[in-house]
Parts: structure tokens; C-alpha cells; sequence
């Protein structure tokens, strides 16, 4: 269990980081204006969808299910009934919004940024359900 202890503790830091910081992100502009700000959001966005995507790989591979890509990890979620299906919705856009932020980060769309910033429920849900299970 070391291994989803240790991301989890991670994910939880990410996650209240994003909250603290979350109030000095009222809009896109913001973003573009702050360097500090930008890099220090875009990482922890970046961390908070490869740790989602690194846990849901780790739990699909205890469970023995394949998966060819990220895409996929995350939804095998939906195989384990603690992952509601509007969850696992929800989750399934993380490798996309992953992929974004490191490849298109030039033409990225502060927007979807400030977004995800405001909503940090499905990780924080996600968060929830896996530190049960790590407690099983």
C-alpha cells in the first residue's frame, strides 16, 4: 500500500495548494499576467491529473484489468462500484487536460484553467474513495 499512500499524501498537497492559491486566480488574466502564478498553477493542475491517472493505472493493475493508455486507466475506475459512474465521467477528461498542459501549453486556453481551479471536486472525490480503499 506504500505505493498509493505516497501518491495520495501527494495528491492531498496538490489539492490544498490549489485551494489556498485559488483565491488569487479570479480570471484568466490573472494567469497571464503572473508568471510565479501561471507556473505554479499549471504544475500543480499538471501533478493533481498524473497522480489521478498513476493511482487509477495502480488500481486497475491490482485488479488485473489492461489498459492501453491513460484514457483507459481512468476509466477502468468504473469496473470498482465505489467509483460512481458520474465520477468516473468527470475523471475520464483528466489524461486529455493532462496532455494540454504539457503539450499545447503556448495556445492553452487560461479559461479551462481558471475552470478547473474553481472545481477540484472530482479529484477531491476521487481523493476520498482511494484513502478508503488504501485503508481496507
Amino acid at each position: 500500500m506504500t505505493y498509493l499512500v505516497e501518491r495520495l499524501a501527494e495528491l492531498a498537497r496538490h489539492l490544498e495548494h490549489l485551494r489556498f492559491i485559488g483565491s488569487r486566480v479570479g480570471s484568466a488574466k490573472d494567469l497571464e499576467r503572473d508568471l510565479s502564478l501561471h507556473n505554479d498553477v499549471l504544475y500543480s493542475l499538471l501533478t493533481v491529473c498524473q497522480l489521478v491517472i498513476d493511482i487509477a493505472g495502480e488500481l486497475s493493475a491490482r485488479r488485473g484489468d489492461r489498459f492501453e493508455d491513460y484514457t483507459e486507466a481512468v476509466r477502468n475506475l468504473a469496473k470498482d462500484d465505489r467509483f460512481p459512474d458520474a465520477l468516473v465521467d468527470q475523471l475520464v477528461r483528466l489524461p486529455g487536460f493532462r496532455n494540454i498542459l504539457v503539450h499545447e501549453y503556448v495556445a492553452l486556453d487560461f479559461e479551462r484553467v481558471v475552470d478547473a481551479v474553481r472545481d477540484l471536486s472530482a479529484a477531491e472525490q476521487f481523493l476520498d474513495i482511494v484513502r478508503q480503499i488504501a485503508a481496507e
